[in-house]
């Protein structure tokens, strides 16, 4: 089915980025070698997520999809609530809608916690111009992204060319909301509106809650196929 692409220009000025959000690392900028990437076309059919999805938001909803007008720098952030209780996710893949103008582009993912404290990050060359659903597979997986079970996911679009080709780009946004996990729909989009975007890996539980699982429980924790 078709999904139509709206413009976003009476959206609400809430979706530019939080001045607390301005504390990512850029320097984990991933090789070629240690990452793949699948662009579908926006407007043909999604493909699900690879394994393990703790949190997906990846529907346009009735309306349609939507933008902001194409920008450097930050262009978007939202919040999430995964599955998953009392850890981390160590990410296999990452899967976005939206895109860069210009090929070899660099767009990074920064994640922070609840209380906007940045966790980690991490950067891609995008080799298509333009939007698509992108599904971004970590072949270093795992360890070398792991990102709160609940928290803050924003983008970053490389517009003064620091990691390649200086470009512009798009995050989109949709209204049918989460089918894993939840969303605060009030933060970061332009309510009714959120960004749309999936976590897919292993939970990670934090160390407390890991020595009081025994086999079976760390089990459980493992990843969903």
């Amino acid at each position: 089915m078709t999904k139509l692409i709206l413009a976003a220009a009476g959206l609400a000025v809430a979706s530019s980025a939080s001045a607390d959000l301005t504390s990512a690392s850029h320097t984990n900028l991933l090789n070629p070698e240690y990452y793949t990437i699948n662009a579908t076309p926006v407007d043909g059919p999604d493909i699900a997520g690879v394994f393990g999805t703790a949190y997906s938001n990846m529907d346009a909803g009735p309306n349609g999809y939507v933008a902001f007008a194409a920008a450097g720098g930050y262009v978007g952030f939202d919040d999430y609530d995964s599955i998953g209780v009392g850890g981390t996710i160590d990410v296999a893949t990452f899967r976005f809608v939206g895109g860069v103008q210009d090929a070899g582009g660099v767009a990074f993912f920064e994640f922070y916690d609840a209380s906007s404290n940045f966790v980690d990050s991490f950067g891609v060359a995008l080799t298509n111009p333009g939007n698509f659903i992108y599904t971004i597979t970590i072949t270093a997986y795992p360890g070398s992204v792991v990102v709160p079970e609940a928290g803050i996911a924003q983008m970053y679009v490389d517009g003064n060319g620091d990691f390649g080709p200086a470009t512009t780009g798009q995050w989109f946004l949709g209204d049918a909301g989460p089918t894993v996990g939840t969303e605060n729909v009030a933060f970061g989009g332009s309510n009714p509106f959120s960004h749309n975007f999936e976590i897919n890996g292993d939970y990670v539980p934090a160390p407390a809650t890991a020595a009081l699982l025994g086999l079976g429980g760390l089990a459980a924790t493992r990843r969903r196929r």
